[in-house]
């Protein structure tokens, strides 16, 4: 049955304070006992401790009513709505601290924090609970490497990593997850830069993809590595696609990846591009895991940082491809962002990978010229599951056009007319040291 706290009391209450404030309320009994509190106010199951002065180990605590307030060695539990006086006697000698409580009583452990708690190593954070009156909670850690847990609920942060905290009050099991994050030292600095800046492109950085067959998107383009379709030019790559009869295909284009050369986890990744105008075209920066040979995809993992369509000449389009969230299910994360002036304009298509940066879970958030456009968070419940979650190991780069295809869509042999070209000035990684 819920018990309610009558308002009229808590009135008087306060009425008895400030009485006993304005005429310098003292005990019947002179008294140099003092205690911290002269009054507390109180939620049913709140726990505060009394400390009195001058201390003394021959202290007797006593309650006026133990359904509203108990007391043990100093500690006062707030039991029930009411109004309650706790005395503390060293023989001849009292003081009083007045103690107001509301709310209801609980029948059942009950959690009155976060399921799951972000704690900076070296701090702490109080975890509340309440319980039935007679019973105590008790607190475990399951890694006290990592965070202890003190039997008042008291959490204490040590080394980064997870930890759960688990309550029992005899009848009721709970349990907290408790999560240190790596602490990150500095701002990101550039270790690794692509600047096209040679005469050819880089052999020892990239590898070129060739052949036809629909790249398992029914594409209509068959990738080559000539200068036709692939080229350095005034530093810049350009890879072009065009309408021409080549091995069976009525387009060609070009693809390229750094696969077994260049590959990264984590960190600020930003590239400099121009996309192509035209029906059909199909440009993309994007990358896989590393793993991609034994685990294959969908299992390995993509990340598409910028991915476009001529059909839609301002869309912008991001996407995580994963085992359980992907293109051949049709259910795997995407965003989508407009932007007017992208064909044919140079602008900074990037990510922040970041790890462990909410709750100890990954964040890839996708930027369009620094600007922060849309950003996708690992699941707390599949956290380091690379069936949910692959983005926690090398990928590598993949710049390619394609033309048609599911996402590129109608193509329109009109717009091959004139060039349709990907330029990119440059690819710049950026990661930041850890502690």
């Amino acid at each position: 049955m819920k018990t309610q706290f009558n308002h009229s009391s808590f009135y008087q209450f306060l009425l008895l304070i400030v009485f006993c404030t304005l005429a310098g309320c003292q005990p019947d009994a002179p008294t140099t006992l003092s205690l911290n509190k002269s009054a507390l106010q109180m939620e049913v199951g709140d726990r505060a401790t009394l400390e009195i002065s001058p201390a003394s180990d021959k202290v007797v605590w006593k309650s006026s009513d133990d359904k509203v307030a108990t007391v043990f060695y100093g500690v006062v539990t707030a039991t029930g709505a009411g109004m309650a006086t706790i005395t503390a006697t060293v023989e001849q000698q009292s003081a009083e601290c007045a103690v107001l409580v509301t709310g209801e009583a609980v029948i059942e452990l009950t959690l009155l924090s976060d399921k799951s708690i972000e704690v900076q190593k070296g701090d702490s954070a109080q975890i509340k609970a309440r319980t039935a009156i007679g019973r105590s909670i008790q607190w475990f850690s399951s890694d006290e490497q990592v965070a202890t847990v003190s039997q008042t609920g008291l959490v204490k942060a040590l080394s980064e990593g997870q930890a759960k905290i688990t309550l029992y009050d005899g009848y009721t099991q709970l349990t907290v997850q408790v999560i240190v994050p790596k602490q990150i030292d500095g701002e990101y600095k550039l270790v690794w830069a692509e600047e096209f800046n040679g005469p050819e492109l880089d052999m020892s950085t990239w590898t070129y993809e060739t052949g036809g067959g629909g790249w398992g998107n029914r594409e209509s383009q068959y990738y080559t590595s000539r200068k036709e379709n692939i080229r350095i030019e005034d530093g810049k790559l350009i890879i072009q696609a065009r309408k021409e009869k080549y091995e069976n295909n009525d387009y060609t284009s070009a693809r390229i990846k750094t696969q077994g050369k260049k590959s990264f986890t984590y960190g600020k990744i930003e590239a400099r591009i121009s996309l192509p105008k035209g029906g059909g075209s199909w440009p993309a920066f994007w990358m896989m895991g590393e793993n991609y040979p034994t685990a294959h995809w969908p299992l390995c993992g993509e990340l598409d940082i910028m991915e476009h369509v001529g059909n839609q000449p301002s869309m912008i389009s991001y996407a995580l491809h994963t085992s359980m969230k992907n293109g051949s299910r049709g259910n795997n994360w995407s965003a989508r962002t407009n932007q007017d002036g992208i064909e044919g304009e140079y602008h900074v298509y990037g990510i922040r990978w970041e790890e462990s940066e909410h709750f100890g879970c990954d964040r890839i958030t996708f930027t369009f010229d620094g600007v922060d456009k849309a950003t996708r968070l690992e699941e707390l419940e599949h956290i380091d599951d690379p069936v949910y979650w692959p983005f926690n190991k090398p990928f590598f780069f993949i710049l390619n056009v394609a033309v048609g295809g599911n996402f590129g869509g109608t193509i329109d042999p009109n717009a091959f007319n004139k060039d349709v070209m990907m330029k990119v000035d440059w690819i710049h990684v950026y990661q930041i040291e850890t502690k």
